[in-house]
Parts: C-alpha cells; structure tokens; sequence
C-alpha cells in the first residue's frame, strides 16, 4: 500500500511539475499538445482555449503560431506571437468563445525581418 501511494504521489507531482513548465495551474489544466522548433515552441490547451508562445532564444527573431479553427460555415484563422523586442518571452493568447469540439489546425514558426526561418509541423488538436 506504500508503494501504491508513493507512485501516486510521484505521478500527481510530475503532473504538476509538467503543467507548470506549460502555463497550466493544476493537472486538471494540462496542455493538449505542444510543437518546438529552433529557438521557440507553443503548445495549445483546449481546456482553456489557449495558446502558449514561448520564445527560447530571445535571438531577435519573431515566434508565431497561425492558427485554424473550423466552425464550418466560417472559420477562425488567426496569429498568436511574441514581439522583436526580446521582453516577451512567453506570450498566452486566449480564444474566447469557441464551440466544444472543433478542430483547431496550428503551427509554430520562427520567423526574422519578414522572412520564415523556421516551421514546425501542423498539428491537430480540438476546442
């Protein structure tokens, strides 16, 4: 029974510890997926519709997530990024009011004066 518990609290910990290194407050606030290229990742979660931009390098180039979202007759496409200025190191963009269920199509990138330098897969994942 020790062991049971002990496990239990190892996997709530690393839960936790996970959710805090993706701008998640609790395990119950965990990030869906996350895409890492150089320099820069995002991850998305659906709990709170939201995406969370972290640039790694502070190299002067600009991180971007573009963004899907299906709602059918009219879809959602957007642009979530960090600024050149190298002060915004972790940037959280909230899309408010999305339906559950619908498909959310992104992918994170690094780009520097106006040209891509860098894109991650697109990833798949719902509101």
């Amino acid at each position: 029974m020790a062991v049971t518990r002990a496990r239990t609290v190892a996997l709530a910990t690393s839960l936790l510890l996970a959710g805090g290194m993706y701008g998640a407050t609790s395990a119950h606030a965990a990030v869906d997926g996350c895409s890492a290229v150089t320099g820069a990742s995002a991850c998305w979660s659906s709990a709170r519709d939201t995406f969370t931009v972290r640039d790694t390098a502070l190299d002067g180039a600009t991180v971007r997530v573009d963004y899907l979202v299906d709602l059918a007759d009219e879809d959602v496409v957007g642009r979530c990024g960090s600024g050149r200025d190298g002060r915004h190191r972790v940037v959280r963009c909230h899309l408010g009011g999305l339906p559950a269920g619908k498909a959310v199509v992104w992918s994170v990138s690094t780009w520097r004066d106006g040209r891509l330098v860098e894109q991650g897969p697109m990833r798949y994942h719902t509101s």
